[in-house]
């Protein structure tokens, strides 16, 4: 009876040993399939991680010869003008002239011209080149133009006055009425603030062609001009008036007084001018001495 005992408890230690051993082999193996598995999956990350890698190093060759495609491009077109300018350069003359010419708009160039238009009338135009005009922008700000309004200052400088004209900044010519002929003018283009505060020039800027005075920046002075006289000029006369006769080539002085003759001119002069002439004012060594105007204001 105990031998049966002890056989059955043997064989059960068998049992548990045998269900131990099994179960410890399932552990193994399971452990060693997650290794296997985890192994797997790194591989594919880094394969994904080095194909990543090898399409963004393609797309920079790319992107490198395109830009090297370009450069070579722009290179052979540089090359092509280069070639056609020495091509097209000719030791004669052309087989036909152009018969129709456009003048530019503008020559990029500051600069005041005054005309005479007629005794009474000037024409002046003027430009500002790029460059001043930068210059003005970083002297008082990039609101310059819109804080100043242009303006001519025209100068008689026989009577020493000056007038002020405001322009607008569409215009690149002026037509001027004076009131005195046979004097001379300057004009000068400059621009006017529109506040009465004195403008800070920016101290980072060359100021060496930069004018300013108070509220008025001055651009460019014109040329001096002198205007016509809007008078008949008579030369002085003389007592006597020589003929000669074409035919026979012969000559013939005849004597005249300065009175006769100065009457008859009186009289011309009366035809000419409507309102008469004071006799007192009539004098052959000044005949501009009557004109009179008013249409600028000294």
């Amino acid at each position: 009876m105990a031998k049966n005992t002890e056989e059955l408890e043997e064989k059960k230690k068998a049992k548990k040993l045998d269900k131990k051993k099994k179960t410890t082999q399932k552990e193994k193996t399971t452990k060693k399939a997650n290794k296997t598995r985890k192994i797997e999956n790194k591989s594919v990350q880094n394969k994904v991680i080095e194909n990543i890698k090898n399409f963004i190093s393609k797309i920079v060759e790319m992107q490198e010869k395109v830009r090297q495609d370009e450069e070579q491009e722009k290179l052979e077109k540089m090359q092509e003008k280069e070639t056609q300018k020495k091509t097209e350069k000719r030791d004669y003359p052309p087989k036909y002239l152009l018969e129709y010419y456009d003048l530019p708009f503008r020559y990029n160039e500051t600069i005041v011209k005054i005309l005479a238009q007629t005794p009474k009338r000037l024409f002046v135009y003027w430009d500002v080149s790029d460059k001043d005009r930068i210059t003005y922008l970083n002297a008082f700000g990039e609101h310059f133009f819109e804080d100043t309004y242009p303006v001519l200052l025209v100068h008689n400088e026989n009577k020493n006055y000056t007038k002020e004209i405001a322009i607008n900044d569409f215009a690149n010519s002026w037509y001027l009425d004076i009131s005195d002929s046979r004097d001379e003018y300057t004009i000068q283009l400059g621009r006017k603030f529109k506040s009465y505060v004195r403008p800070q020039i920016n101290p980072e800027i060359e100021t060496t062609n930069i004018n300013l005075n108070n509220d008025y920046l001055m651009i460019a002075t014109s040329n001096k001009l002198e205007a016509p006289n809007d008078h008949i000029l008579f030369e002085e006369c003389k007592p006597y008036v020589t003929y000669r006769n074409v035919k026979t080539q012969q000559e013939e002085t005849k004597n005249l007084t300065k009175t006769i003759f100065k009457n008859q001119l009186q009289k011309l002069y009366e035809k000419l001018y409507e309102d008469g002439i004071d006799g007192e004012k009539f004098d052959l060594r000044n005949p501009s001495s009557m004109g009179t105007s008013s249409s600028i204001a000294k």
